[in-house]
């Protein structure tokens, strides 16, 4: 059959030179970048913007390390100190302090010789300042704490909340999108301004293959030189490379190709540079800039949290009435612990009375405060949970959220760090109040018994794989509606 081994052969041919032209292209496109000074300026542009951020970040982490590790050494030192009073007053010595200070008060240990519940930087604490620089890394819960939950209401810093921390977050979820964008804004519009677009016209090309090439080879350029410089930057730093630096790497792959993607996209359209360049850098800000910020405008507004002030002021009243009725409340605090109960009627005049009449009142207080403090910790979830359901609308609020997760700053963290000190609160007083209402002694056999903070983890939950798929789902849907849809005319673009 002669006719269908010519038509064979066309077919190979035709592809062979399909090939043949996309290999071209490909080089071409190669030699460009290469010729280019641009890519230099590129490559030395994020290399020092990415060691920068990540030098940054680590100080950050360290200081938060240090503040932690002084606090330890502290509480050493005062355990130290503690066991040597202890033993003195076991030997019969008499100590230079005043009698409620004394270690064998339950209430001197339970106060002065607090336990350090710390929050450690992950190994990944550099890449996202996240919530750490809003809320505290470490308490000391004693007995006379207050509401211990005003400690970990958020900071108000203006400065700090309008400018940020140049992490390596901000890095990749401010700055990278314009690198991309410097990078890709005129694929299609410097060659039809230069007039070689005419020469590729005059070849039978799919505009949207040949535009996809150039930009795919961009693309692996750039991903390649923000993989090497984000490897580099942790390494210098002594980040382990375990799985969560792996995870690193694919989020910020996919967030960029979701942006070179999108300058695909604008750039098929066939229209000046100054137009590609307007066009981005509006999308820019719109899904980096004004949509995070619309979106959290909006959780607030529907979600008010009440005042910090109003807390501290309904606290401080309560209080004031819990001290004038402390007799009554010691009796109802008895009636409802009874395993609190001595076998005598507690004096006022003695140390123990009085501190049991004020334990009772704080039990009180806190019991009256707990609707407002419960209200407070809604608003902020149902804050949370509608940012967090919004969160598909933008590529940078996805990104920011990957990142929090794998640095362990974002507010589902703190909120874990915040329930295991309460629980550690609790567990601390319900060591020392029995001691304190039953009239007994602190010794030096109880210090190894103390209660010690542990965090518990255990309700996070991992919104990783959900945030990658989607961050995929982006430039996958861009570029398939370009590459399979009607084929662009370059003729149309003169």
């Amino acid at each position: 059959m002669p006719g269908h081994s010519s038509h064979s052969w066309v077919f190979f041919y035709q592809q062979e030179e399909s090939s043949s032209m996309n290999l071209y292209i490909i080089l071409t496109e190669l030699k460009q970048l290469y010729r280019n000074h641009w890519l230099l300026m590129l490559t030395s542009l994020i290399f020092f913007i990415f060691l920068y951020a990540a030098w940054n970040g680590n100080t950050n982490v360290e200081k938060r390390k240090e503040s932690i590790t002084s606090a330890l050494v502290e509480m050493n030192q005062q355990d130290e100190l503690l066991l040597e009073r202890l033993d003195s007053l076991k030997e019969g010595h008499e100590l230079n302090l005043r009698p409620w200070q004394y270690p064998d008060q339950p209430t001197a240990t339970g106060n002065f010789n607090p336990r350090v519940a710390a929050f450690y930087p992950s190994n990944l604490a550099l890449i996202s300042t996240g919530q750490s620089d809003l809320f505290i890394h470490y308490v000391k819960p004693t007995l006379n704490d207050d509401v211990i939950s005003l400690s970990f209401a958020e900071l108000t810093s203006p400065v700090r909340l309008l400018f940020g921390n140049f992490d390596i977050s901000f890095v990749l979820i401010y700055l990278l999108p314009l690198i991309v964008i410097a990078f890709c804004y005129n694929i299609l519009s410097i060659e039809k301004e230069s007039g070689l677009l005419r020469l590729v016209a005059s070849n039978p090309l799919n505009v949207q293959l040949w535009l996809f090439q150039k930009t795919l080879v961009r693309f692996i350029t750039v991903a390649l030189l923000i993989v090497g410089a984000l490897c580099i930057s942790l390494a210098l730093n002594k980040v382990d490379f375990q799985p969560g630096a792996w995870k690193l790497l694919l989020s910020v792959i996919l967030y960029t190709s979701f942006w070179f993607a999108l300058s695909f996209v604008v750039n098929l359209f066939g229209r000046s540079s100054e137009y590609n360049a307007i066009t981005l850098l509006s999308l820019w800000m719109f899904l980096v800039l004004i949509l995070p910020s619309t979106v959290s405008q909006i959780a607030s507004e529907l979600y008010p949290v009440p005042s910090r002030v109003m807390l501290v002021n309904e606290l401080r009243k309560e209080q004031a009435a819990a001290d004038k009725e402390q007799d009554k409340i010691l009796d109802d605090y008895l009636r409802a612990h009874p395993e609190m109960v001595v076998s005598r009627e507690s004096d006022e005049s003695t140390a123990y009375g009085w501190w049991q009449r004020y334990f009772a009142s704080k039990d009180l207080v806190e019991q009256r405060i707990e609707p407002l403090m419960a209200d407070y910790d809604q608003k902020l979830l149902e804050q949370q949970m509608l940012v967090r359901k919004l969160r598909y609308l933008s590529p940078s609020v996805i990104l920011q959220d990957v990142l929090s997760e794998l640095a362990h700053t974002s507010t589902d963290h703190y909120l874990a760090y915040k329930e295991s000190v309460f629980q550690f609160t609790k567990d601390w007083k319900s060591f020392f109040l029995p001691l304190v209402f039953a009239e007994k002694e602190f010794s030096s056999d109880m210090v190894e018994k103390l209660p010690q903070f542990q965090l518990d983890a255990s309700s996070l939950e991992s919104r990783y794989f959900t945030n990658m798929w989607v961050l995929f789902l982006y430039p996958f849907i861009l570029i398939v509606l370009c590459l399979v849809g009607k084929p662009f005319s370059i003729k149309n673009m003169f």
